[in-house]
């Protein structure tokens, strides 16, 4: 016998905006139904509305028109201001994109401040702190700030204050969004150990198809409404692989990709240019059989593209997976793989670049990619060092070309 669902929504639908000229639906009637520890990823592309669905479901968002919300038998759409502070405390936890710590308190008292707000004495606060830090291996930066961290040690922070007060639901919003692909990697693992082992039922907003395989349901989005349900035997390792994903936590990041080309790939267009990479990076298909594909119609297993198109994109398509399977297992203590792969890895990136660098520029660019590759530095901090004026020790590129050059290095790092 199917159990209960722990939420179900009926008829949902939020307005932003009423009465005003830029009025809008941005939920149009959604009935879903959810259950206790299922791994739920909410898909689709900017704007579908999935967030939308996430801080309704959370509490936070007050603005619905039509509709109802039940979790555990108690229905949000009626509760108070006060009665939805209290829920959100006791049932859900919260992950957010830019992490929304507090930077003037330290890693260990935004962890706990949750508890503050419940009157937890200070005993048990630091019992269950040390737990938790302990638990996502963030001990030592417990006296450190916000400000001292990686954005994948901002999110582990997150992670850990989000499941705080033990709650039973964890709602993540774009958690990878400001991610390298090693922190997000690692952080998708995290997801996927509370939601195994810990028992809590895991709902994570992403426009990113990569991260799909960890759901065991996945919700697609389009315009305000979930146009398709697919639950699926789940794998945590991203199907888009070239190499051994799982020893060396690289992968290829198709959503940076698609932005890279300047592809308009609708949510369906998109699986399917992820699934034709996977194939063709694991060998399963041919660089012409891929070529092939990507002209062939929609309709027909392919991605409609003119025959000029598909020839360009299959060729660099080609290069970046050559590369990707090159750089495969980087040992940063061998000085000569470190090196040879560097050179790689800075001449891909500047291969289609125009314009002259002096001397100088090119050797604070290779260290740049150096420190990248060493996951010294996150993406928005190599993009800043491409665009600091190089009297202050940058490279002195413009602003829009240091984000070209991240966005193309974030195809891989």
């Amino acid at each position: 016998m199917q159990q209960n669902p722990l939420i179900k929504i009926r008829n949902l639908s939020v307005i932003y905006d009423k009465g005003a000229p830029a009025e809008m639906m941005a939920l149009k009637g959604i009935n879903l139904e959810i259950y206790s520890g299922e791994f739920i990823i909410i898909f689709g592309p900017s704007g579908c509305g999935k967030s939308t669905l996430l801080y309704t479901l959370s509490g936070a968002e007050r603005r619905i028109e039509a509709g109802d919300i039940w979790i555990r038998g108690k229905n949000l759409s009626a509760m108070d201001k006060q009665e939805l502070t209290d829920f959100h405390r006791e049932s859900v936890g919260m992950v957010f994109q830019a992490y929304n710590l507090i930077p003037t308190v330290n890693v260990f008292e935004n962890i706990t401040l949750p508890l503050v707000f419940r009157g937890v004495s200070k005993a048990d606060r630091i019992k269950k702190g040390k737990e938790l830090m302990e638990r996502f291996s963030i001990s030592d930066l417990a006296d450190k700030f916000p400000s001292q961290l990686s954005g994948g040690q901002q999110q582990r922070v997150g992670i850990a204050r989000a499941l705080v007060n033990d709650t039973e639901i964890v709602l993540a919003d774009e958690p990878t969004g400001n991610l390298d692909s090693k922190s997000a990697i690692n952080a998708m693992d995290i997801f996927t150990e509370i939601n195994v082992n810990a028992k809590k039922t895991v709902i994570l907003v992403t426009h990113e198809p990569q991260y799909l395989p960890y759901a065991s349901r996945i919700i697609y989005m389009k315009d305000g409404k979930n146009i398709k349900d697919v639950s699926q035997q789940r794998n945590k390792v991203s199907h888009v692989v070239g190499h051994d994903q799982v020893s060396h936590g690289w992968y290829i990041n198709t959503e940076r990709l698609v932005g890279y080309l300047d592809l308009n790939l609708d949510v369906e267009e998109r699986v399917k240019f992820d699934s034709l990479i996977a194939e063709y990076a694991s060998s399963k298909i041919t660089k012409e059989k891929f070529e092939e594909l990507l002209d062939k119609p929609f309709t027909a297993g392919g991605l409609g593209m003119y025959k000029q198109k598909a020839m360009r994109l299959s060729e660099e398509i080609s290069i970046l997976i050559r590369l990707f399977k090159f750089l495969g297992n980087i040992d940063v203590s061998n000085k000569k793989d470190l090196n040879e792969k560097t050179s790689a890895l800075t001449g891909w990136l500047l291969n289609d670049y125009i314009g002259n660098l002096s001397d100088e520029q090119k050797g604070k660019i290779r260290d740049a990619v150096l420190a990248k590759i060493k996951g010294e530095t996150s993406l928005i901090q190599f993009q800043n060092q491409l665009d600091l004026p190089v009297k202050d020790g940058g490279v002195g590129l413009n602003w829009n070309t240091a984000r070209n050059l991240a966005q193309k290095i974030g195809i891989i790092l």
